[in-house]
């Protein structure tokens, strides 16, 4: 027996014998309901799809929510426990699932509404009808003639009870000749609606209290379109007096004439004309008409125009605002954003998705949960399937901020993982690179950033090495860490204590102005680096390190080594105008500073000190 048709069991303890929770947004029908139920439409329904196809602004407010709907992922997750977030997805949990309950739970969800494509325009459609109607149907059977599995979206007009209540009568999309009746035992049928606030049972949309401004609506564009139409019937009545023309009036030729009168026949001809051809001359020339004048009164003319009164277009801007603000969705929707800055226009949509259109796809999802995936979880022998639920995901209707900056700290910190870092950045869990391209690219970091492991990296990388004597010799020149001054021989005294460490020779750089030079220049350095840094970070970056010293912002924020040279470019004038022919303790300092950037260890004198005295400038700073 399909899962589907399992919905259909009694189980222990129910009451209503129709199996499971009923809800007060979504029902299994059963033969008890169907006849009570199906069928049973209200007035105000009726009027309601009326007013969606007459009234334009009303039937573009429901489709915006209906596409908005469309654009939802449905997925199945496990609930969270104390309910403080949405369910997490399959694909997404942190313990190892296996592969077969994943099959499971995914399988309904793979057949609903033919997959995901399908999934879209059930949701768009069952939008509407819960917006219009207030209900919907939702019919899932075996087609006859391919054997397949078949769901379809219905409104109330569509479904209706014959045979006692045993069976249902159910119009198919293809046509309007193509019906099937369908047993309840060989169906689902489940019904999806609004909740009334006073009796739970009955539907209700935002059209039931909205038909007095959609009449107001439908009357106002009525008298507009016939103030429109009277302006267009003819140019008026010209009368002209005898004592100037003899005019004659148009007579209608043939054996039917239009009129027997022909001062009627003309004013039917005219305005005839000027209807059927909008650039006719009838439109814009006067009929003229002899008739009895004094010679003072020569001409006159009449109108048959209605003026358009200055209240119509403010009342039916009135009208639509009073719509806008009664349907379920933002009322900038219908009335425009000219109003609003962009900073306005970015929260009212966002609250559009969060205060319109989630509160629907949450009553959809919780509908299709309790009444067809749990059930067929059960069917299929998931263990808990009450831990489980159908939900969605509205990632692709929000303007996700820029959120790069602070997903690169948290991700250099560890406080999230490598795919949180990717969503946070728009990239997908797919665009990671695989092992062996993360073992290639480690390897190339260790070869261009420690010399000591450079060899065994370039190895492992499949890079031929040279002879290890002459690489030697070649790296010492190119090296800038190397470059170094040679001290003149001096004779050491043998020493029983052990050697002092490279900070010893503070005491000597400290004692001349040499030293404070360099301490300039290293901190000079460091500052412009720190400008460069805060530059490129984000604005609430820049906040967090305001009370950071510009040339310690290094110690907060990584540095990339590729980004070294742009960083130091320039940095160094003033220290070299100052020590020139002293290339040597030039190469010392920017090695020094870059050591730190990339580090982030504070600067302190004792450390260019020990730095200089292992690059063998102690004298020439001394």
């Amino acid at each position: 027996m399909a899962w589907w048709k399992l919905h259909k069991r009694d189980k222990p303890g129910s009451a209503s014998g129709a199996g499971g929770a009923v809800l007060a947004s979504a029902s299994i029908i059963t033969r008890d309901q169907v006849r009570s139920v199906v069928g049973k439409g209200q007035e105000w329904q009726g009027q309601a799809w009326d007013f969606y196809r007459s009234v334009s602004e009303l039937k573009s407010g429901i489709r915006w929510a209906a596409n908005g709907c469309s654009r939802a992922r449905l997925y199945i997750g496990r609930i969270d426990p104390d309910g403080s977030s949405k369910p997490t997805p399959v694909d997404a949990q942190d313990e190892d699932l296996s592969p077969d309950l994943v099959a499971q739970l995914l399988a309904p969800l793979e057949e609903l509404a033919g997959g995901q494509l399908g999934q879209s325009e059930m949701l768009r459609r069952l939008s509407v009808h819960l917006d219009i109607p207030g209900e919907s149907y939702l019919v899932g059977f075996d087609d006859p003639t391919s054997g397949e599995r078949r769901w379809l979206v219905c409104s109330p007009s569509e479904v209706t009870s014959t045979g006692g209540g045993g069976t249902i009568r159910v119009q198919l999309p293809d046509s309007q000749a193509a019906r099937i009746e369908l047993s309840l035992d060989e169906c689902t049928l489940i019904r999806l609606w609004r909740p009334d606030d006073e009796y739970a049972y009955l539907p209700d949309s935002p059209l039931n209290g909205l038909q007095d401004p959609l009449r107001e609506l439908q009357g106002l564009t009525a008298h507009v379109l016939a103030t429109v139409d009277s302006r267009l019937q003819g140019a008026g009545l010209g009368l002209i007096s005898d004592d100037v023309t003899p005019a004659s009036p148009q007579q209608s030729d043939g054996a039917n004439p239009i009129h027997s009168d022909p001062v009627t026949a003309a004013l039917i001809e005219a305005a005839s004309a000027s209807l059927r051809n909008r650039d006719s001359a009838a439109a814009l020339v006067p009929l003229l008409l002899r008739v009895p004048g004094s010679v003072e009164d020569k001409f006159k003319w009449f109108s048959f125009a209605t003026e358009l009164d200055e209240q119509v277009l403010p009342l039916r801007e009135a009208a639509i605002k009073r719509l806008a603000i009664g349907l379920d969705m933002p009322p900038e929707v219908l009335t425009g954003l000219a109003d609003t800055n962009h900073w306005n226009a970015w929260i009212i949509s966002d609250d559009s998705i969060k205060l319109h259109l989630e509160p629907k796809l949450g009553l959809i999802c919780d509908a299709l949960t309790s009444q067809y995936f749990r059930a067929a979880w059960e069917a299929l022998g998931v263990p808990d399937p009450e831990n489980w639920a159908c939900w969605y995901d509205t990632s692709d209707l929000k303007q996700r901020p820029n959120r790069g900056p602070e997903g690169a700290e948290a991700h250099a910190r560890g406080a999230i993982s490598d795919a949180a870092y990717l969503r946070a950045i728009g990239f997908s869990p797919e665009d990671m690179p695989d092992a062996e391209e993360q073992r290639r690219r480690l390897l190339m970091q260790i070869a261009t950033t420690n010399p000591q492991l450079a060899p065994a990296a370039l190895k492992a990388l499949g890079v031929h090495l040279p002879d290890i004597g002459q690489a030697a010799v070649t790296d010492a020149v190119r090296a800038p860490v190397e470059i170094s001054r040679a001290a003149p021989a001096v004779e050491v005294p043998t020493r029983t204590e052990p050697p002092a460490l490279p900070i010893a020779a503070s005491a000597v750089l400290d004692d001349g102005w040499r030293m404070a030079c360099l301490d300039l220049a290293a901190r000079r350095a460091l500052a412009r680096a720190g400008n460069w840094l805060l530059s490129r970070a984000g604005r609430a970056r820049r906040g967090e390190l305001s009370h950071v010293p510009v040339h310690q912002v290094h110690m907060h924020v990584s540095t990339d080594q590729t980004d070294l040279d742009a960083i130091l470019d320039d940095a160094y004038r003033e220290f070299h105008a100052a020590t020139p022919d002293q290339a040597d303790l030039h190469a010392a300092v920017d090695l020094y500073v870059r050591r730190l950037l990339l580090t982030g260890i504070a600067h302190e004198r004792g450390l260019l000190a020990g730095h200089l005295a292992e690059a063998g400038c102690d004298r020439a700073a001394a």
